[in-house]
């Protein structure tokens, strides 16, 4: 039975009703999946796919529709054999030789037998294709009435046998692909693995030298590059194996000296081909860092949404963002068309072999046979499958190379000690539990030593400190068990690395730390998952009704947990976006304090976020009440008061205790270095201490019993908006806008492709045909055309037909790249203008991210290659059925209903395809959600000893994804096997038809007609498999697209600019009767607010945690649109005036400070306005001159 908690608002479940239903059939999810029991032949058919594919077609996929991975494809199973064989590399006594990364050698011994099946189902497919070729010679022998190298007169015999090679060859590639995918994903799923758990172990060291984007960039853009490695690699070595068996059947066609030339021009080829690839992999290096750096500013920019928006900063990021998005596109364009002359050079080469072939064959022999020209064609068919993947091989193995001596060193990189390094948990009997003893010991960041998730007012300094070497020194510290320890000191006086340090998250340069007992840790700055209040404060722990109300009551959550709209089931967001600071600091205690096994408590300054009243309750209901008998060691930055209740206080001063003991033995210390350093401390601390915890219980019901939480309303409140997905078709819409966003519009980007590709396509299929009609005339000699004469225009149409590819490419490239440029600037200032309260509060900013990394990558580096996959696969299929409709219009008749047959294949597959990518794309995100939320939180996470259950929660969500992600690309071999039999079927039908039809069409005629469809049928597939695919691949623009959807700030269009002289000049604020309200289904926060405030006057504004404070600074800002009522500056209505003109006219210390990367000065003047004389008086004013001048 469900536990139903008091403060868990919801409805009473009904009792059951006594009637019998037929059970509903499981979902798939819930089933096991089919691969696991499937026949080698389900397998190679991929028949155990065609109940998923035939409920895809009847409706859209839903998420319970498709199977879970299979046991032996989890993370869990996976990373046993792994990390055994990482660990045993890197347990060798030499490197991997050829500077092999280590993973990668890693991830190739975890599946030796998975990746021994593929090398040899791709050996078996190019035997078969070498096969077939022999076949072709022989069907135009027969044709011929001439002896064929099998002996076979029966016609009917070779018929057979061709379409029986041709079917075995065709089902060995799919079966090896399917199962190089397979290898892939699983890859894929151990390095998202691998460097989640290596982002939950790095030093503070490690977190300065990776920061979150970079550690994003690994798992958005790294890791599917090695992914693309597996699928496209193996041809590297396979596709050689390919051009070698083409030279030895060009030797045994035409002679010797005719395959030494082929072999010479295939070692040209290789050999610049390589040079290429390593230009392509320094080009993809050289790109990485660029992107990692628009990653890291746009992850900034977001996650720090308020502050760019009260410091009017939109236009600064903007600005600064497109300038590194010119560049990234500056060297992606270097790095594409690198990629096309490489992928021209390969897909140009079985043209240039069979120039070369022919050119040397006729100047030694004179001449060569109609059979022999159309057989070379069908030869180098054997290179073909090599010469398209060959290139793709290359570019894809030489960036997983990249990405993988980027993962080796991320994982490679310095890891926090453990705890008997660092600190020792001691379990011995001479030491109490709870006790904490440091002896004549000295801690440093290292090189660098930033707080994740901690140290608000120390964040900047701890910065700046860290790279000048700071350290806490010669501390001795003795806590005994069940003690309270405050601990007191300037900014940048070390309390925050003090705390650090007994985490173990500071190195121990030397002497001892023995820490005898568990760690709950509340950081400074309170860390907030995206999960519901109640999971935020249980943290994964088992739940306890009892405690936990004794946990709210003591931690003045109660009220406020009647106050949401569901209880403690309310989802709080995404870094605890719809909780006020205090709130935020509450749950921070509370999950401390729930923590049943804890003996020690670190707590970083949790009271200078709550009012006066209520940090004095939690002080004495939870610092002095719950947790009494625990050990207890508070830093402070407000509320001396307190300090008169300590056990023990430490005054720290640059990074040494400078002064310890009870309260009248330091007060007088304290007060002298807290006058030096412009400190205030309240002098008559004990009497107001009493006099103010006293007065908190007599006005305030924090501790009492708290109302349950009444109304209608759902058993759990959902704050973030489930992600948007597009059901049906890529809309045309999609593509439209795509085209037009490359500024000369979609119809003009149409008109160019079309003609393009056709002139190119067209000479290089004249190419075909013109080898052909000179081998025809060699038989009937003309004194008008000389060979030399026929030799000329052969190569010129080789020439010319270079020429075009190599610049259909690049301007297709070209356009696209400015496509992709210019959604992303428009979308990118969408982003930045879109409300915080209906946007950025509702929307992970993982969710975003995934966007503008995945998505943006996609369109950057795929889409332009496969769109020119696309086009190119069309026009070879169009430009073949042409031809062999002019061979025989009987032919070109029988292509009509294989051709049919495709389109039919293609749609139905379609729908399924389409959704699965859909539902991949979307399961991706709670991926980079947790990734983000982790790197926020780690030293909380470490502190509590929650890695594992992290770890394991990261793995759920890698699996989640790597299902539909498996699913997707299986697919993709179910339409390929299906469209690959209709292949089959066109090869047999056109061969009988021409043994049947023997000698009616002629030489010339049936070689062309037998030749293209051997070639037509791979292309018509190719281009189905195309369609789809580039459909599959504008998901990425349609989710990108999905911004230009997004909610909008609602501006002054038409007001003038504001005169930064002439307004604000007296700074009169003026509430008229305003009403604001965060979201239209959310009550009031601001009822009907009235304020005069006279220019120039000091105003404080106080009330309980939730009264409005922070909301009137939300009106004042336009942060939040308010409902009714006027505010206005100097008479002038602020909803009048533009939101850039107001926000650069108000100045605000928000009360959760932002700090960006990058130069201190970028932070202070991010236009560029003021003097280097005028920011140093500024940093002399807040007392930050002299840090940063050391």
């Amino acid at each position: 039975m469900t536990e139903q908690h008091p403060y868990t608002a919801g409805p009473q479940t009904p009792k059951s009703q006594h009637f019998v239903v037929d059970d509903p059939p499981r979902p798939f999810r819930e089933q096991e999946n089919p691969i696991r029991s499937a026949s080698l032949l389900s397998m190679v058919s991929m028949a155990w796919m065609q109940p998923l594919i035939s409920l895809g077609a009847k409706r859209p996929l839903e998420h319970e529709d498709v199977w879970t991975m299979c046991p032996e494809d989890t993370c869990e199973t996976l990373r046993v054999k792994f990390e055994k064989e990482l660990n045993t590399i890197n347990n060798l006594e030499t490197p991997p030789p050829l500077g092999i990364p280590r993973v990668a050698l890693a991830l190739v011994r975890t599946f030796p037998h998975h990746i021994a099946v593929v090398f040899a189902s791709d050996l078996l497919f190019i035997a078969g294709s070498a096969l077939m070729s022999f076949l072709v010679e022989a069907i135009l022998d027969y044709i011929n009435d001439r002896d064929n190298i099998f002996g076979i007169q029966n016609g009917y015999v070779l018929v057979v046998m061709l379409s029986f090679v041709a079917f075995v060859s065709m089902m060995s590639f799919n079966f090896a692909w399917f199962v190089s995918s397979r290898i892939g994903v699983n890859m894929r799923s151990l390095l998202l693995d691998a460097v989640y758990r290596k982002s939950l172990r790095l030093s503070s060291e490690a977190r300065q030298k990776y920061s979150s984007g970079e550690i994003m960039t690994l798992v958005s853009v790294d890791i599917d590059r090695v992914f693309n490695g597996m699928m496209n690699g193996p041809w590297v070595l396979l596709a050689p194996i390919g051009f070698t068996v083409t030279v030895v059947l060009i030797g045994v066609l035409f002679d010797t000296v005719a395959a030494v030339a082929g072999l010479a021009l295939l070692i040209v080829v290789l050999t610049t081909s390589f040079r290429l690839a390593k230009r392509i992999g320094r080009a993809r290096r050289e790109l990485l860092p660029v992107t990692e750096e628009r990653l890291r500013v746009t992850s900034e920019a977001l996650q720090g949404i308020r502050a760019t928006k009260f410091y009017a900063w939109n236009e600064s990021v903007a600005t600064r963002v497109e300038k590194m998005r010119r560049e990234e596109v500056k060297r992606y364009r270097h790095f594409h068309i690198l990629q096309i002359l490489n992928s021209a050079l390969l897909f140009l080469t079985p043209t240039f072999l069979a120039g070369v072939t022919i050119g040397v064959y006729v100047v030694y022999r004179g001449a060569f046979s109609v059979i022999q020209a159309f057989t070379l064609i069908a030869v180098i068919n054997v290179s073909r499958q090599g010469v398209n993947a060959f290139p793709l091989g290359i570019a894809d193995l030489s960036q997983s190379a990249v990405a993988c001596h980027r993962i080796d060193e991320f994982l490679d990189s310095n890891e926090l000690k453990s705890d008997t390094d660092a600190t020792t948990c001691s379990e011995s009997q001479s030491t109490a539990k709870g006790s904490i003893s440091v002896e004549k010991a000295q801690f440093c960041w290292s090189a660098a030593g930033v707080s994740s998730d901690g140290g608000k007012d120390e964040s900047f300094t701890c910065d700046m400190e860290a790279t000048t070497g700071f350290s806490l020194e010669y501390i001795n510290l003795h806590v005994e068990a069940g003690s309270l320890v405050m601990v007191v000191g300037t900014v940048g006086s070390g309390k925050s690395s003090l705390l650090q340090a007994l985490l173990g998250e500071m190195k121990t340069a030397r002497g001892h730390v023995d820490i005898n007992g568990e760690i709950a840790y509340v950081s400074q700055e309170a860390w907030i998952r995206n999960a519901t209040l109640r999971d935020n404060i249980v943290f994964e722990g088992d739940f306890d009704s009892e405690r936990y109300d004794k946990v709210l009551a003591a931690s003045q959550l109660s009220l406020d947990l009647a106050a949401l709209p569901s209880g403690d089931r309310t989802e709080i967001g995404e870094r605890g976006i719809n909780l006020s600071g205090g709130q935020k600091a509450r749950v921070s205690v509370a999950r401390a304090l729930y923590r049943k096994s804890t003996d020690i408590l670190l707590l970083d300054d949790p009271l200078s976020a709550v009012d006066p009243h209520v940090a004095h309750a939690i002080f004495e209901q939870c610092i002095l009440g719950l947790t009494k008998q625990k050990t207890r060691v508070l830093v402070v930055n407000s509320h001396y008061n307190l300090l008169v209740h300590a056990d023990h206080i430490l005054v720290m001063q640059n990074g040494r205790v400078a002064s310890e003991g009870k309260y009248t033995e330091i007060v007088a210390r304290f007060l002298e270095l807290a006058s030096k350093s412009t400190v205030w401390v309240e002098n008559d601390a004990v009497k107001e201490t009493k006099q103010q915890v006293s007065t908190s219980n007599q006005e305030s019901h924090f501790g009492s019993s708290p109302p349950v939480a009444t109304g209608d309303v759902k058993t759990e409140d959902q704050l973030m908006e489930k992600e948007d997905r597009v059901k049906g078709r890529v809309t045309g819409y999609i593509y439209k806008t795509y085209l037009d966003e490359t500024g000369v519009g979609a119809f003009a980007v149409v008109v160019i492709v079309v003609t393009g590709y056709t002139v190119s396509q067209g000479l290089l299929v004249l190419v075909n045909w013109w080898q052909a009609y000179w081998a025809d005339n060699m038989r009937h000699p003309s004194a008008s055309y000389s060979a030399s004469w026929f030799g000329l225009w052969y190569f010129g149409f080789i020439a010319l037909g270079a020429v075009a590819t190599i610049c259909r490419s690049i301007t297709v490239m070209l356009l696209l790249l400015r496509s992709s440029k210019n959604l992303h600037d428009e979308l990118f200032r969408r982003v930045l203008t879109a409300p915080v309260n209906t946007y950025f509060d509702v929307t992970p900013v993982g969710r975003i991210l995934n966007r503008f990394s995945n998505d943006l990558d996609q369109m950057d580096s795929l889409l332009p290659q496969q769109w020119q996959n696309f086009v190119q696969n069309i026009s070879l299929s169009v430009g073949g059925f042409i031809v062999c409709a002019l061979a025989s219009y009987w032919i070109g008749v029988s292509y009509i209903p294989v051709i049919a047959a495709l389109g039919v294949t293609g749609v139905y597959f379609k729908k399924t395809s389409r959704e699965v990518k859909r539902l991949e794309g979307i399961s991706r995100s709670p991926v980079y959600n947790l990734l983000g939320e982790t790197l926020n939180g780690v030293q909380t996470i470490r502190a509590f000893k929650m890695q594992s259950t992290f770890e394991q929660m990261n793995a759920n969500a890698v699996d989640e994804n790597a299902s539909f992600f498996f699913i997707y690309w299986a697919a993709g071999r179910w339409l390929a096997v299906r469209l690959d039999t209709l292949s089959v079927v066109v090869i047999f039908v056109v061969s009988l038809y021409l043994v049947a039809t023997k000698g009616q069409l002629g030489t010339l005629l049936s070689g062309i007609s037998l030749v293209y469809a051997l070639m037509l049928t791979s292309m018509v597939q190719s281009s189905v498999r195309d369609v789809d695919r580039t459909d599959n691949a504008m998901t990425s623009v349609e989710r990108i697209l999905h911004f230009r959807e997004i909610p909008q700030e609602e501006d002054a269009p038409d007001a003038p600019p504001v005169n930064d002289t002439l307004w604000p000049s007296q700074g009169a604020i003026k509430f008229d009767n305003v009403q604001l309200k965060y979201r239209p289904e959310l009550p009031l926060v601001l009822r009907g607010v009235n304020m005069d405030i006279t220019g120039g006057e000091k105003v404080g504004i106080c009330g309980r945690t939730g009264a409005g404070k922070s909301s009137l600074t939300i009106a004042l800002f336009r942060i939040c649109e308010f409902e009714s009522g006027t505010i206005s500056i100097d008479g002038v209505d602020i909803q009048k005036v533009k939101l850039h003109d107001l926000r650069r006219s108000l100045a605000i210390i928000p009360q959760d400070p932002v700090l960006f990367s990058g130069a201190l000065r970028d932070n202070l003047d991010p236009f560029g306005e003021y003097s280097d004389a005028e920011i140093w008086t500024v940093l002399t004013q807040v007392h930050l001159a002299d840090a940063v001048s050391a």
